[in-house]
């Protein structure tokens, strides 16, 4: 399954980029497959490891912030294993065109 991870804390602050750079840390010790994107994470994996980074990610940020919202797309294709990449290509040969990247 893929998954895309963001987490927002609730801040008045502007610079947000060390509570996230401390829960893509735990992404990638995870060991899990994944690509840091502007707007969130994008994660490969099985159910019950991509759900408990998740997890791990949003409650590690919590304990700086008095609020936080996560929000989490799924995408779970039965039987099939596509990467990352496999699905922009399929969109750059539907419309005959490579995309910047």
């Amino acid at each position: 399954m893929m998954v895309q991870l963001s987490i927002m804390p609730i801040s008045e602050d502007k610079h947000l980029s060390k509570p996230i750079a401390k829960a893509v840390k735990i992404i990638h010790e995870s060991g899990l497959e994944y690509k840091l994107t502007p707007m969130g994470t994008l994660i490969k994996g099985e159910w019950q490891e991509v759900m408990n980074v998740a997890k791990k990610c949003h409650e590690a940020v919590r304990e700086d912030f008095d609020r936080v919202t996560t929000q989490i797309k799924i995408d779970d294709l039965k039987n099939d294993d596509i990467s990352f990449d496999d699905k922009i290509r399929a969109v750059e040969e539907k419309a005959e065109m490579e995309f910047k990247k």
